[in-house]
């Protein structure tokens, strides 16, 4: 009985010791059978990684400059085959700059507007070929603004003879009937319809403006008697004094002005055939020459005393300051 039960206990062993080295076996050998498709399909992978380095070339130039020139994302323009410099990182400042902020036409450089000009001239008069006058004056105007002004002016006048005037009585044994100006004033008003601004010889901008202005006054005449002995007399004749010129701006306080006005008046002469007081008058029977009889027999015209002036302007206040932005 011994025996049998040895035997059978031992061929149980042997069977068992089979069955689990079996197990092992496949357990080992499903491992190694698992480890060449996980290869095979690494090597695609790996492919994959090959194919995407150029991708990640080509999509470098997106994040950056161009490569072959361009505009960077900052707005500045690259040459061809360059690279953008390097950029500060961080947050970027806020900024109030705007095209409001590029000036193209520089504003004007000289504002009158609540200001006063003091204007010393002189002058010549020019439409008159036997007598002429030197002018000296001045003109005083207030700005209300930049175009409209308000003001006075002053002349005072010295003759003198042209030759022209001698001439005509040694050729035709004739005087000539003359009147001087004495001094005048008016109440002006003034506008300036144009300004502008030209190159002074590529070095210096000039600002330049021209004005027009107009008003009322009087001018003080006096009669030259064609006989020296006689007893001359005066006018006060209403003036309208027009004109038109020019200022030049040096200065926030000085200009060089450049004028053309015409006094248009009514002025009286001395009457013909007045040779003597106490004398009768030929076409006036019973009538003597005498100082009212002239005055009240004066021949009248309308006069157009032309006169150029040239002078300067002071302003004051000296400087003046802009209420409006660029």
């Amino acid at each position: 009985m011994k025996r049998p039960a040895i035997g059978f206990c031992l061929g149980l062993s042997i069977l068992c010791w089979g069955s689990v080295g079996q197990t092992k076996g496949a357990k080992s050998g499903g491992s190694k059978a698992e480890a060449p498709a996980a290869d095979s399909n690494a090597a695609p992978a790996a492919a994959a990684d090959s194919n995407a380095a150029p991708a990640d070339s080509t999509a470098a130039p997106a994040a950056g400059a161009p490569a072959e020139g361009g505009v960077t994302p900052e707005g500045e323009v690259t040459p061809e085959g360059e690279a953008p410099a390097p950029t500060a990182t961080g947050p970027k400042t806020a900024t109030t700059l705007s095209w409001q902020d590029i000036i193209v036409v520089p504003r004007k450089a000289f504002l009158k507007g609540g200001r006063a000009e003091f204007a010393p001239f002189t002058g010549l008069t020019l439409n008159d070929n036997l007598i002429r006058h030197y002018v000296f004056g001045g003109d005083i105007n207030f700005f209300l603004s930049d175009v409209f002004s308000i003001g006075v002016e002053g002349q005072y006048y010295v003759k003198a003879f042209t030759e022209t005037e001698e001439n005509v009585g040694l050729q035709y044994n004739r005087i000539p009937t003359l009147n001087r100006y004495l001094y005048g004033g008016s109440l002006n008003f003034g506008y300036v319809p144009v300004y502008g601004k030209f190159s002074w010889f590529n070095k210096q901008i000039m600002h330049w403006e021209i004005y027009a202005n107009a008003g009322f006054g009087v001018t003080v005449t006096e009669i030259l008697p064609r006989n020296p002995g006689l007893t001359a007399w005066k006018n006060n004749d209403l003036t309208v004094p027009v004109g038109v010129g020019a200022r030049f701006f040096l200065f926030n306080w000085l200009t060089v002005n450049f004028a053309v006005r015409d006094y248009i008046m009514p002025d009286k002469f001395e009457p013909q055939g007045r040779l003597s007081d106490g004398m009768p008058v030929a076409n006036d029977p019973g009538a003597v020459w005498s100082l009212q009889y002239a005055k009240d027999h004066a021949e009248s015209a309308i006069v157009n005393n032309l006169i150029g002036y040239v002078g300067v302007g002071i302003y004051l206040p000296a400087k003046f300051s802009y209420k409006t932005p660029r």
